[in-house]
């Protein structure tokens, strides 16, 4: 339950209810979610007919963003029917998860779409237009946005936003700014959008206590255990270690549960399977596995908002990356602390 709406609430929500385009930028963890969801839930609620084709859409850049993003939408929209009185569906369209699966719920006439752009544009192309359609889609989100154009969806994107409605309400939602998104933005919104930033892309929480640890390739492993140690010495504090590859990963487990085996820790990276990915995070949100080791496919979006610390073991490589790292922990006026380590 909502007492009071966070800043970018307040600010978003009047002109996306007056049905204007919205492009926002707020830090990780302002409330961004909340803010397209309840204007997409309530334009849903007032223009649904029964077996109509889907009238919104919601892309993320990863499974687990879209996932997480449908479960929200789901518990938020429990009570909401359409214009005729009726309940209506939403349904989740990610890789990793049985096409035919998704067939059987598209089948089902869903309102709201939750999916990443590389599945959808594939359904799109194989699917019979009488099973999937965007035509009737009057609403698109873009969940981390720029991460979407980071990740070279830009051509995909340029796809579906042809195949929905041209009247289309267009929210692009981000933590940075970047080039790529400015172009897009001028191509893909009104001229009236709202241009809403309400903090600087660079600026981190004011509860992050912020430390660098300079050390040698070689001491990086030993440097590491010390870390963790001395800087996260309670096992239980939720902790997610950032890492540049899978190998990285699969080796700081390895090393984790022969030298901390009560930090229960679990690995997520891309090629991990995906009821694997599944697992492992729902463990560390309920504390069963308290270290979490992944490479940046985590990094953004993800919602786990008791995150107690943050450790760089591979610094990342735009100082933007490291800020959407480093927000995961010290959310919603907790304190936090973010750790990296620094190779000459």
């Amino acid at each position: 339950m909502y007492g009071q709406p966070t800043p970018v609430q307040r600010a978003v929500l009047p002109a996306a209810l007056e049905g204007r385009d919205v492009a926002c930028m707020a830090r990780t963890g302002a409330g961004k979610t909340a803010a397209f969801l309840i204007p997409l839930l309530q334009h849903v609620t007032r223009s649904r007919r029964k077996d109509e084709p889907p009238t919104a859409c919601v892309l993320s850049p990863t499974r687990e963003l879209a996932l997480q993003t449908y479960k929200f939408s789901t518990k938020m929209g429990k009570f909401c029917t359409g214009t005729d009185g009726e309940k209506f569906s939403q349904t989740p369209l990610v890789g990793g998860e049985s096409i035919e699966g998704q067939f059987n719920a598209l089948a089902k006439r869903p309102a709201v779409l939750h999916a990443t752009p590389g599945r959808l544009a594939h359904l799109l192309e194989e699917a019979p237009s009488s099973l999937i359609t965007l035509a009737q889609c009057r609403l698109a989100v873009f969940d981390e946005a720029d991460r979407l154009f980071e990740m070279g969806f830009a051509l995909q994107l340029q796809q579906l936003l042809r195949a929905m409605a041209p009247s289309r309400q267009t929210l692009l939602f981000s933590a940075t700014m970047p080039r790529a998104l400015a172009q897009f933005a001028r191509a893909g919104l009104k001229d009236d959008v709202a241009l809403i930033r309400l903090e600087q892309e660079t600026k981190l929480s004011d509860t992050l206590k912020v430390a660098f640890f300079l050390t040698r390739p070689r001491d990086k492993v030993a440097a590491f255990c010390a870390t963790l140690k001395l800087v996260v010495p309670d096992p239980s504090k939720l902790t997610i270690v950032f890492v540049a590859t899978r190998h990285h990963a699969e080796l700081l487990l390895a090393l984790c549960r022969v030298v901390f085996p009560e930090r229960r820790a679990h690995a997520i990276y891309g090629t991990l399977d995906q009821q694997a990915r599944t697992d492992h995070l729902k463990a560390f949100r309920k504390g069963d596995a308290p270290l979490l080791i992944v490479t940046d496919v985590a990094a953004r979006g993800l919602d786990v908002p008791l995150v107690d610390a943050v450790i760089n073991y591979d610094a990342p490589a735009a100082a933007r990356l490291f800020v959407h790292r480093c927000g995961r922990a010290a959310r919603q006026g907790r304190p936090g602390l973010a750790a990296t380590l620094v190779e000459p």
